[in-house]
């Protein structure tokens, strides 16, 4: 791959879809303009474009969205999109780095069903996957489990059970790991929460926002209460992001409204943005901070002085084993760090 004349020949017949939300994208461009364009790159002419388009489009179910700018998409339609552009031109080898994180769980099938398409037409194709669910791992021809830059073992995933005697690749992996890594493990047992009916902690009523003629969240009411994990569940692009902006006031409401531990939502309430936490779906980090300078910001910013700031910066530096990252780069670390 050094050589110049080998990367010439042989990189027209790489796909390389890399890690992140719509990371080979370009944010002015809509959807159709985007495989359109890596389309061109890969030499298709308009008639072989168009077909290649209309069958990703219906196989990732972004065909209604078409016209779209992708800078106006969900995370999980730009991750889609993404896939799609590298699937563009039936590559010989695809490398796809954790391709479906962010994708829900009927499109990722959706995804893997296009993969097998395209591999009955191209059976030559080789394809290279990292991720991180053992599901998908379960359908792949062989693994490598890997810890910590080492590789742990080698095989078809009936040889990984067989091997551990598991039941499952899950816990497969985990009987694979070091025993120092693994002692103590246990499964999550998350145990029922108490009923706190009266201790409202949000509550919205008949909550929409419309961008144009797009009805991004229609009228949605819930009450979430003190102390509770609730979950919104859903389909990429069914609202789930857009709902949450308006609770934090990130978005403005088109109509409706939300009660914030019992007062009407104001975002320019300081006092109760303090109460609030939130982690947004791009990851909110300043690349050119590191990881403890990120953590001292957003101590600033919510003016905890600067004792309580080193406490908490080191507290969470301990908690969350970021310790040996403290002075990286947010972008040099592996997107479960970030």
């Amino acid at each position: 791959m050094a050589r110049p004349v080998h990367r010439r020949r042989v990189c027209p017949r790489i796909a390389y879809n890399p890690q992140g939300l719509g990371r080979n994208l370009y944010a002015t461009l809509s959807v159709r303009e985007n495989l359109d364009y890596f389309g061109r790159l890969f030499g298709h002419d308009r008639r072989e474009r168009e077909a290649r388009i209309a069958e990703l489009l219906g196989s990732t179910d972004l065909m209604p969205f078409a016209d779209r700018p992708v800078g106006k998409l969900s995370g999980g339609m730009k991750q889609k999109l993404g896939l799609c552009c590298a699937l563009i031109h039936d590559p010989d080898l695809m490398i796809l780095d954790e391709p479906t994180t962010g994708v829900d769980p009927l499109s990722r099938r959706n995804f893997w069903e296009l993969i097998d398409r395209i591999r009955a037409r191209h059976p030559g194709m080789t394809v290279l996957v990292a991720t991180a669910y053992m599901e998908e791992a379960g359908r792949f021809d062989r693994m490598v489990a890997m810890h910590a830059g080492r590789v742990l073992a080698v095989g078809t995933p009936a040889q990984m059970l067989q091997r551990t005697g598991c039941a499952s690749l899950d816990a497969a992996f985990v009987a694979l790991l070091p025993a120092e890594r693994r002692d103590g493990h246990r499964g999550l047992v998350v145990p029922p929460r108490p009923a706190n009916a009266q201790d409202i902690a949000i509550e919205a009523h008949e909550l929409s926002c419309r961008f144009g003629d797009f009805t991004a969240v229609d009228r949605v009411s819930f009450r979430i209460e003190r102390g509770e994990i609730f979950g919104f569940l859903g389909s990429n692009g069914c609202g789930k992001t857009t709902t949450m902006k308006m609770l934090t006031g990130l978005l403005p409401a088109t109509a409706g409204s939300v009660l914030l531990f019992g007062e009407p939502l104001d975002a320019r309430d300081m006092a109760m943005r303090r109460r609030v936490g939130h982690m947004s779906q791009g990851f909110s980090l300043y690349r050119d901070l590191t990881v403890r300078q990120n953590l001292e910001l957003q101590g600033q910013l919510f003016e905890l002085g600067k004792q309580r700031i080193a406490e908490r910066v080191d507290a969470l530096l301990d908690r969350f084993g970021l310790r040996g990252a403290a002075e990286a780069l947010p972008m040099t670390l592996p997107l479960g760090h970030r």
